[in-house]
C-alpha cells in the first residue's frame, strides 16, 4: 500500500490532530494534498492508495472487494504512531472511500473520534454506475494524452483549480483498469455499515443538478442510522467533490470537527447544516 504523508508544520514539533483520508474511485491519495495546505498543515494528513489505484497494486482476484480494501486500512490504523494509548483519529471517506471509512470506523472505534463522508456513495441501494460505464468512462480517459485529460477535466470540473485538474488526471492515469474486469463488490449501502459506528457522523454532500450523487434525504436517512449521532451538511455550489468546489467551506467545518470547537462561521446561503 502507497501511504502519502502531509505533516504539520509546527515550529514547536506538535503532531496535530491525525486525518486519515480515503480518496474515491479512479484517483489516489494525492488527491488530499491541496485539502493538506487548506487546513495549512495544522494537522497531519494521511492518505492511502487504494488497491489498483495509484501506486498501491491490485493483486488480483475472483472481485475486487470494498470489504478487503477495508481491512488493509485497518491495518494502516494500527500501524499509526500512538501519543500514549491514544490514537483519536478523524476519519475521512470520498465517494467509495467513504464506503471503506465507514467500515474502518466500525472496526477501531477505539481509534477512531469522528468520521466525515464526503459525497459518499451507496446512499441508496439503487443509482450506482454500472460495470459497463465505468469501464467505457476509465477507458476513454486513459486513451487521452495529458493534454486531453486536462481539457476534459476543465470542462468537466470548471470549479476545480488547476491543481485540482492536474492531480485528477495523474490519479485516472494510475488506475490499474484490470479490477473492473472483474465483479466489483461494493457490499452493503452506507445505511447499514453506519449501524456499526459509534463517534459523531458528518455526511456532506453536494447538489444533484451539480454533478452531485447524494440527495438530502438520503443523506438524512443514513445520518439517522448512526448510533453516535450523524448530521448532515450540504452545499449549495458544489457538486460531487465539496471540497475542490468549496475548498473554504469544506476547510472550515473539517477544521471545526478536528480541533472540537464550536460552529464554523459558514454562510447559510452557501451551507445548510442540520443533525
Amino acid at each position: 500500500m502507497r501511504v502519502r504523508v502531509w505533516p504539520v508544520r509546527d515550529a514547536r514539533g506538535n503532531d496535530g490532530p491525525l486525518l486519515l483520508a480515503l480518496h474515491g474511485w479512479a484517483e489516489s491519495g494525492e488527491a488530499f494534498g491541496p485539502l493538506a495546505a487548506g487546513l495549512r498543515r495544522r494537522w497531519t494528513v494521511v492518505a492511502p492508495d487504494a488497491p489498483a489505484h495509484g501506486g498501491t497494486p491490485w493483486r488480483g482476484g475472483r472481485r475486487y472487494s470494498l470489504e478487503e480494501q477495508a481491512l488493509g486500512v485497518r491495518a494502516l490504523v494500527d500501524a499509526l504512531p500512538r501519543r500514549g494509548s491514544d490514537r483519536r483519529i478523524v476519519l475521512l471517506g470520498h465517494g467509495m472511500g467513504a464506503l471503506t471509512a465507514a467500515r474502518v470506523a466500525a472496526m477501531r472505534a477505539a481509534d477512531v473520534v469522528h468520521l466525515v463522508l464526503e459525497e459518499p456513495s451507496r446512499t441508496a441501494v439503487r443509482g450506482r454506475r454500472s460495470h459497463k460505464d465505468l469501464w467505457t468512462w476509465l477507458v476513454r480517459r486513459q486513451a487521452e494524452d495529458w493534454g486531453e485529460r486536462l481539457a476534459y477535466a476543465a470542462a468537466s470540473y470548471p470549479g476545480w483549480s488547476e491543481e485540482d485538474r492536474e492531480i485528477w488526471a495523474r490519479g485516472t492515469a494510475q488506475v490499474d483498469p484490470a479490477h473492473l474486469t472483474v465483479p466489483l463488490d461494493w457490499g452493503e449501502p452506507l445505511g447499514p455499515l453506519l449501524t456499526g459506528v459509534r463517534c459523531p457522523v458528518t455526511i456532506v454532500h453536494g447538489r444533484r443538478d451539480r454533478g452531485g450523487i447524494v440527495g438530502p434525504a438520503a443523506a438524512h436517512r443514513c445520518a439517522a442510522a448512526c448510533p453516535g449521532g450523524g448530521e448532515v451538511v450540504g452545499f449549495a455550489r458544489a457538486g460531487h467533490h465539496p471540497r475542490r468546489e468549496a475548498g473554504d467551506l469544506f476547510c472550515a467545518l473539517l477544521g471545526e470537527v478536528l480541533e472540537r470547537c464550536g460552529p464554523p462561521d459558514l454562510d447559510g446561503g452557501d451551507v445548510s447544516r442540520t443533525a
